[in-house]
């Protein structure tokens, strides 16, 4: 592990340890915001929606978004450090997703593997589910299946066949209250599906049992509160890059008709507070800083392509969310809806909370 600058620190798993590296936060130190580096992940996905009707080389279009979605995340950072998390400031830690990855792998070995994490599905079986939430991110629905994934039921179905004698090892991105690996453990323990190990790259030490229904949690990375009461202030939050940037990520939410979308994680779409624990007096000033930093990123990339970004080319999850608030036609470019919601950020904020509030009349408790 290394610094870089003052409150920006590069942490390199070592895939050679068989122990988790521990990383300690001082309780009474800055606000710690952990985040992979998703760069290439998400460089990936973007380029295999925005490269149609482009006549920009694959590898041009990859190193140009990838300088996009770096200097995306320095706009991130940047607005956090122009918002309020205390006295005592924020620092940020950017997890290395590759050294990090092959630490997992090597974790695995060569057992069979059920994977909850999108950049870790090579060689290993893949189970699309999230928790979802109603529209502002505040309520938790359940464990429901990602946008357009098949039904939890159905994925579960496929584990079944040729199941493993000594059972799969499930391996997390990150865990933080523990509250979707265990339910996903239950699911599958229901269905017979024995699970003999967790891996999760990233656990927060306090906010999640060492072990789940009788499933051994083993982190790579294990995060730690130390030097005071760790339990009586926050310190610490999990989060990815990819979850701010309109149609790369967010939180699964359920859309007025009943379907599920994907919303980044700002307003009006959802409580930055909720998600990071952002003070809730700056989540106006910091979605509005989001929306200058998107529009920008989509803005380069139009300029890369050659042609406006629209509302259509993002991905089909977001797309959703979007025409089904009214917030926009598919036609409509990307930079002129970051502008207009800007403009009219106290009215959509309203339009999200009533949609919210109607979408989770008829919610059952928990999705399958």
């Amino acid at each position: 592990m290394r610094a870089v600058v003052s409150d920006l620190r590069v942490v390199q798993p070592d895939p050679t340890l068989d122990a988790p590296t521990y990383v300690d936060v001082p309780a009474a130190g800055a606000f710690v915001l952990i985040m992979r580096d998703d760069t290439a992940y998400c460089v990936e996905q973007l380029c295999r929606r925005l490269s149609g009707r482009s006549a920009v080389p694959p590898s041009e279009l990859s190193t140009a978004l990838t300088e996009s979605y770096r200097a995306f995340q320095d706009d991130l950072r940047g607005a956090f450090r122009d918002t309020a998390y205390g006295p005592r400031g924020i620092a940020f830690h950017v997890v290395d997703a590759h050294q990090l990855e092959r630490s997992v792998r090597r974790w695995v070995g060569g057992g069979p593997v059920i994977s909850l994490d999108p950049l870790v599905e090579r060689a290993a079986r893949p189970l699309r589910v999230s928790r979802g939430f109603l529209l502002g991110g505040r309520k938790a629905l359940g464990l429901v299946p990602r946008p357009d994934a098949d039904p939890i039921g159905r994925q579960i179905t496929t584990l079944l066949k040729d199941p493993p004698e000594h059972g799969y090892t499930l391996v997390e991105d990150d865990v933080s209250t523990g509250a979707t690996l265990a339910g996903v453990i239950r699911l599958l323990q229901e269905a017979g599906v024995r699970v003999r190990r967790a891996i999760p790259g990233i656990r927060l030490a306090g906010t999640a049992p060492t072990g789940i229904l009788g499933v051994a949690v083993d982190p790579v990375l294990q995060y730690r509160a130390v030097g005071g009461a760790a339990a009586a202030e926050r310190v610490m939050e999990l989060t990815d890059p990819r979850n701010f940037l309109l149609g790369a990520s967010g939180l699964v939410v359920r859309l007025p008709d009943r379907t599920w979308g994907r919303a980044p994680y700002w307003l009006p779409f959802v409580s930055t507070t909720a998600r990071v624990g952002l003070a809730a007096a700056y989540e106006k000033e910091f979605a509005l800083s989001m929306l200058e930093a998107n529009r920008r990123f989509f803005a380069r990339a139009g300029q890369v392509l050659g042609r406006t970004v629209r509302v259509a080319d993002l991905h089909p999850a977001t797309r959703r969310l979007l025409v089904s608030l009214g917030m926009a036609s598919l036609s409509r470019p990307v930079c002129s809806l970051l502008e207009g919601l800007g403009v009219r950020m106290d009215r959509w904020i309203d339009v999200v909370a009533e949609s919210g509030d109607r979408s989770g009349l008829d919610a059952p408790a928990a999705v399958r």
